[in-house]
């Protein structure tokens, strides 16, 4: 899950400090694309298995991650699987812009400001689902206030494995 990379991020002074930052950037991604009221769309409940790959430009590349959730019956959304809860996502400022609304599809582009000690994310995610998986593409930009910028990609992948 993205989430976890948002909830620690920090900023980097140039490439040099993109190694220590890379992790941070996971959770950034899936921190960008929130978990948007207006965007709901329905999966089914169970336990899911949820992985995801990042890769950054300048960077050694980082191990897939992968877990297990269980999703009950009134949470069974595809954003569950890839946001923060909605209070994590407004405590970093971020901001959530749904793509056109097309069956099976997930659009969204997610921007979270730099701050003095934070690097900005701005993430574009395009992510094809069914009520029992998903898979898709992330396209992300980290930039620091200094203008430092560095591209990554983060591909994205869950299914159903049984019930909770």
């Amino acid at each position: 899950m993205l989430a976890s990379v948002l909830i620690e991020r920090r900023g980097f002074r140039g490439l040099e400090d993109m190694k220590g930052f890379a992790a941070t950037v996971l959770v950034l991604i899936l921190n960008t694309i929130a978990f948007p009221l207006c965007a709901q769309t329905a999966i089914q409940p169970g336990l899911w298995e949820v992985t995801d790959k990042t890769s950054l430009e300048g960077v050694q590349p980082m191990p897939a991650t992968s877990k297990k959730v269980c999703v009950k019956g009134g949470e069974a959304i595809l954003e569950r699987l890839l946001y923060p809860p909605p209070e994590e996502f407004a405590k970093h400022g971020c901001s959530f812009t749904p793509g056109p609304k097309q069956a099976g599809l997930f659009r969204a582009t997610t921007v979270c400001p730099a701050t003095d000690d934070v690097a900005g994310v701005t993430a574009e995610a395009e992510i094809s689902y069914k009520p029992d998986s998903y898979e898709g593409l992330g396209q992300l930009t980290v930039k620091n206030k200094a203008g430092t910028t560095v591209k990554g990609s983060s591909v994205l992948s869950g299914k159903r494995i049984g019930d909770c």
